[in-house]
């Protein structure tokens, strides 16, 4: 770990005392700000998006979270957020699955593989609110069925079923076709341009994403209120 840690140093340090390495290592500098006493970088590279700090004496790099003194926020977990923001209005609503679960309400993209457990989860805690969820289905390499899963919930008459079925572990009745595995092609496309490192990823209306099934997170955009 400490090893790790050292190669970082290093790296970041090469970088901001030759800028020019970046483009050599196919990373590239996105935004510089002045903090007052430090200097924040967000760097992209392989599409992962990093932030460090570093003192306006140049003497130290900050690899880690920065907090408010005073309330104790997490200010680099807000820019995270801030800095991998998606726009929404540019997402193929129409090629997902479309589920709407109580009244609906807020809209909200998911991402999500028919056999992560996580999505699974997931997908029972929705059903208890008004939501309109939009699911873009990627199978992981993890999972080896679930490639298959995925064509035969893309090529059923009601697609929204299928994908309850087959996350409650109960099987598909439906062919592959042609048709689903275009159609999974798409929806995989959609979960690399918006960064999907793991199932489930949310992206709320805001562009803000959601790494994981993070209850907290989805409460405070959805609200406790549970559907009728």
């Amino acid at each position: 770990m400490k090893s790790a840690i050292f190669a970082i140093l290093a790296f970041f340090t090469l970088v901001f005392s030759q800028p020019q390495i970046l483009k050599s290592i196919g990373a590239k500098l996105i935004e510089e700000r002045d903090l007052g006493s430090l200097r924040e970088y967000v760097i992209e590279k392989n599409g992962r998006k990093m932030i460090v700090y570093e003192t306006k004496d140049g003497k130290y790099l900050i690899i880690g979270a920065i907090l408010d003194a005073k309330s104790g926020k997490n200010l680099t977990k807000e820019r995270y957020k801030e800095i991998n923001k998606v726009d929404f209005s540019k997402i193929p609503l129409d090629e997902a699955l479309h589920l709407k679960f109580g009244k609906g309400g807020k809209k909200l993209v998911m991402v999500s593989d028919p056999d992560c457990p996580f999505c699974k989860r997931a997908h029972e805690y929705l059903k208890t609110k008004n939501v309109d969820l939009y699911v873009f289905l990627f199978p992981l390499d993890i999972h080896p069925n679930a490639y298959k899963k995925s064509v035969k919930i893309l090529c059923s008459k009601d697609k929204a079923k299928a994908y309850d079925e087959a996350l409650s572990g109960r099987d598909i009745n439906t062919k592959e076709c042609k048709e689903g595995e275009n159609l999974l092609k798409k929806h995989i496309l959609v979960g690399q341009i918006l960064g999907v490192r793991g199932t489930p990823l949310f992206v709320k209306e805001n562009g803000e994403k959601i790494e994981g099934f993070v209850v907290s997170e989805l409460e405070e955009y959805l609200g406790g209120e549970k559907n009728e």
